[in-house]
């Protein structure tokens, strides 16, 4: 094999690794996994929140790092996302709405 093949090959390895440094989810497929989910799918599907910022115990918020990542920008991760709750008629927390950013 040449060199200049092996080069290019090794340099393929590495540009597809470092693109796997950040979001796992496009923004979409996060909405879609988490919007009208209930909390214990959110957690199955998404893992534990980074954070949860519970001030408003009817609303809180799921606070997750580096998750997604923005089609629509170069593919950019997104640092922080936030899934906002809210209690349905049986008092189960539901996923309401995703804040990107």
């Amino acid at each position: 094999m040449s060199n200049s093949l092996v080069a290019g090959v090794l340099l393929a390895i590495v540009f597809t690794l470092s693109a796997c440094g950040g979001g796992t989810h496009s923004r979409g497929q996060f909405h879609g996994h988490v919007v009208g989910s209930i909390a214990e799918e959110i957690q199955s599907k998404m893992g534990k929140p980074d954070s949860i910022d519970d001030k408003d115990p009817a609303k809180p918020r799921w606070v997750y790092s580096k998750k997604t990542f923005d089609p629509d920008n170069f593919n950019k991760v997104d640092e922080k996302i936030i899934i906002i709750l809210e209690r349905d008629a049986e008092g189960k927390l539901v996923g309401k709405d995703v804040i990107f950013g």
